[in-house]
């Protein structure tokens, strides 16, 4: 008996890969890849399989009309089927997923939300020096580094503030109206192109990136993924509305310190790139912590009590948890690569053609080469086996 064949991933990725046709646009392509009886894939399909039914619920259209024209296309990727599948396979990649990580306390402790909220603050601000930063200001082919973070980071930034926007929905008094303001900013403010994903796209773009919204879907990382879908988890699910002002707590004031960083960097080492979007964040998330803290943490937890600013509290330091991760694991990747005997820079053809089947550093490696996200390509696949366990490479056909 075949047992891939009774795989509920499998069976996806065919209903998927159907449904998406033999060359569909970067917006109706909901491919995602097959693990096979590779145990050390299995983590990242499963999380491409809940991306992919995370973002169902987005409206999303090509750049240009199909060939074919749009509304097939547009009937295959919404088919009721299809996202009956996906809705049915989400509690269970939920559960086995985020589960673990919504699960894990370390770092929150007993106190009461202000004196957490102070502390976080203060760690934030008075913390070190941005490692990525520090790493590409001493690097060779910083270039090719900063095309990989800009990738890695666009499954989010490139729909940014979508997710979030699923928590404003309903009603729940004043809090709701400040998390709108938040959101209407991250918009734009209705001017398309001030937009902050808009200006995610002009950075990309300056640095010869596909723009298209998923455009390099098969170079995602488990690390890359893991960060989308834990944002996701947090505002698709509405019980979790009080993580979710916890999310927006950390994030926006993270947000200050980082962007304030990579506008700096690309200033210095880049000056011809769209800094735009980390100079707009590095302003504006000053106003947007205020904002969570005055106007939803405090009404929040005066009206529901110490529970509420304990859930407030756990969404915080899930999400400084996920950023970590996400932040130190593209790091090392970046290290390896760097460190790798056989690597070569740079990428060359579309960032969707066709590739090879996917490896992480634990799978069964040969001297075929491997490419590793857009970082470039190693000519010996052998030397994948040092980089991170999370890390996803191709090994071209």
């Amino acid at each position: 008996m075949n047992a891939i064949a009774h795989d509920p991933m499998a069976d996806l990725a065919a209903m998927l890969a159907e449904g998406s046709g033999a060359a569909p646009s970067a917006a109706f392509d909901a491919r995602i890849d097959v693990a096979g009886e590779d145990a050390s894939l299995a983590a990242f399909v499963r999380h491409q399989a809940l991306m992919r039914g995370y973002q169902a619920r987005y409206v999303l259209l090509p750049e240009a009309a199909p060939a074919g024209g749009v509304l097939g296309p547009l009937a295959r990727h919404y088919d009721a089927g299809r996202l009956a599948r996906l809705a049915e396979l989400r509690p269970r990649l939920e559960t086995e997923l985020i589960g673990p990580l919504a699960m894990a306390r370390e770092g929150e402790g007993e106190g009461d939300i202000g004196a957490y909220v102070e502390a976080m603050l203060g760690e934030i601000r008075r913390g070190p020096a941005n490692p990525l930063i520090a790493f590409l200001a001493a690097a060779d082919h910083r270039d090719d580094h900063y095309r990989n973070f800009l990738v890695q980071n666009s499954p989010d930034l490139l729909a940014e503030a979508s997710a979030s926007a699923l928590g404003v929905i309903g009603e729940y008094g004043e809090p709701q109206s400040a998390l709108f303001r938040i959101l209407i900013d991250e918009f734009g403010y209705g001017a398309h192109g001030k937009k902050h994903a808009v200006l995610y796209r002009a950075t990309m773009r300056s640095f010869g990136l596909d723009d298209a919204y998923n455009g390099y879907w098969p170079w995602f990382d488990t690390a890359a993924l893991e960060l989308h879908n834990v944002i996701h988890w947090l505002f698709q699910n509405p019980g979790n509305v009080f993580r979710q002002v916890g999310f927006l707590l950390h994030a926006e004031t993270a947000y200050q310190r980082s962007t304030l960083a990579h506008h700096r960097y690309l200033r210095e080492f880049h000056a011809d790139a769209d800094a735009r979007y980390f100079g707009e964040h590095a302003h504006i998330d000053l106003h947007h912590t205020r904002m969570v803290i005055d106007e939803a943490v405090t009404p929040l937890v005066a009206r529901f009590g110490a529970e509420a600013g304990a859930e407030i509290i756990a969404g915080a330091e899930m999400t400084r948890r996920a950023f970590a991760r996400a932040g130190d694991h593209l790091l090392a990747v970046s290290q390896a690569f760097a460190a790798a005997a056989s690597a070569r820079f740079g990428v060359e053809g579309a960032p969707r053609h066709a590739l090879g089947r996917p490896v992480t550093p634990r799978s069964p490696l040969t001297s075929e080469p491997v490419q590793v996200g857009v970082l470039g390509v190693l000519r010996d696949g052998r030397d994948f086996a040092a980089f991170p366990p999370a890390a996803i490479g191709r090994v071209l056909p």
